[in-house]
């Protein structure tokens, strides 16, 4: 265990996000303002891997869910012929990828997951050998193992074999918009989650794989309906949603065992209860 991981252990829950961001201030300093000017964005959005959010139906109820499948549950998902439309996109675009993965949600729930991991594999088998698709999974319950014990040869399973229905995610409903320690931060700084890969969900695509849960709740309707440019680096998109989500603040903190909910969350879910946004599909 290195240092500060020692240090956060002996740190009760209820401290403050002042204190245990004092566990790394430089990652603190670098995300405002005046930093920023003078180095540019900390981080840059990936051109070679991608993240698909499948569906947000899921059979866990986790803490602060990062897409919000527990708190504001849905059945909305992506269909074939949107998958087949992105791959075509992709061919004519001349656009090659090392990694894409499928997430949710739980993607083996997803009604149509046979037929889309047959065309993914098709299309990697015929235009772009060397790239991986991969499938993250929870593990949990038969109806998931079952689909998981009859994937095809030459998809990768992540399978993080969850043993209980709740599981603690970080602070991803504290909104660092609501914290006056982030009044000066430049949010096109990004965080490490968009090394990971863009993000696409059926309302598009996204600099990052949590965006298109962000809008979904939000209602912004940002995602675009065509293969970003590579010179792109979506920082439109950044200034909107990470100002919004936990996982752009830069504190050193465990997995909470507790629903938090900033304001601004608080107010989002509620609208989407009575009303939720009807967002353009890709």
């Amino acid at each position: 265990m290195s240092f500060r991981q020692r240090v956060a252990a002996r740190l009760p829950d209820n401290t403050g996000r002042w204190v245990r961001g004092l566990l790394s201030p430089y990652s603190y300093l670098r995300v405002q303002a005046p930093l920023t000017a003078l180095m540019g964005p900390q981080y840059s959005r990936s051109r070679t891997n991608l993240e698909i959010d499948l569906t947000w139906s899921c059979n866990l109820r986790c803490h602060n869910c990062n897409r919000s499948c527990s708190q504001v549950p849905t059945v909305e998902r992506i269909e074939l012929e949107q998958i087949r439309r992105f791959l075509n996109e992709t061919m004519c675009s001349g656009q090659s990828w090392e990694r894409i993965r499928l997430l949710g949600g739980e993607p083996t729930l997803h009604p149509d997951i046979d037929a889309i991991l047959e065309e993914l594999l098709c299309w990697r088998d015929r235009f772009s050998p060397d790239t991986r698709i991969e499938l993250t999974s929870n593990g949990f319950g038969s109806r998931v193992t079952r689909v998981i014990d009859s994937m095809p040869t030459g998809v990768v399973i992540n399978n993080t074999r969850k043993s209980t229905r709740v599981q603690p995610f970080r602070s991803f409903n504290i909104a660092p918009v609501d914290c006056p320690e982030y009044t000066l931060a430049d949010y096109r700084n990004g965080c490490r989650v968009i090394l990971t890969g863009m993000g696409f969900t059926p309302y598009g695509w996204y600099a990052c794989p949590i965006a298109g849960g962000i809008d979904r709740i939000m209602g912004f309707d940002l995602g675009m309906k065509q293969l970003p440019d590579r010179r792109d680096d979506m920082l439109e998109q950044l200034q909107v949603f990470c100002r919004l989500c936990g996982h752009f603040k830069r504190l050193y903190e465990f997995p909470l065992h507790a629903t938090r909910q900033s304001l601004t969350w608080k107010r989002a879910y509620a609208r989407y209860r009575e009303d939720p946004p009807t967002l353009t599909r890709y």
